[in-house]
């Protein structure tokens, strides 16, 4: 589902998502709400914004900088979220070769070779 919201912000990143998310079979349900959650975060992300703008910065350079900025910090927020979210799923040992046991052998290996 974070596919789904972050790739909203991006420039057609709407047509992108929808086709992958399609073509992926991704299931509907899910996608509605990744998209419902999307859309109600830029309307108030970008109505806030331009409200925050105008009201704080009489200097349209000043304004400018302000939207900027707080592009950058929301930008920044969702990456960290991004981070600890991958950070705290759990990881999954791959399927059969290449495991190693605790002192770098292969695992296949180590058992035959004291055989």
């Amino acid at each position: 589902m974070p596919f789904v919201i972050v790739v909203r912000f991006l420039p057609s990143g709407r047509i992108a998502g929808a086709l992958a998310s399609g073509v992926l079979r991704y299931p509907l349900r899910k996608y509605a709400l990744g998209a419902g959650i999307a859309e109600a975060t830029w309307a108030t992300y970008s109505v806030g914004l331009g409200y925050l703008g105008s009201a704080v910065a009489d200097n349209r350079l000043h304004a400018a900088a302000l939207g900027l900025g707080v592009s950058c910090a929301v930008a920044a927020v969702g990456t960290a979220i991004q981070w600890v979210a991958r950070r705290r799923a759990p990881r999954q040992r791959p399927e059969g070769g290449g495991e190693r046991d605790g002192e770098g052998r292969d695992d296949r290996t180590s058992s035959t070779a004291a055989v």
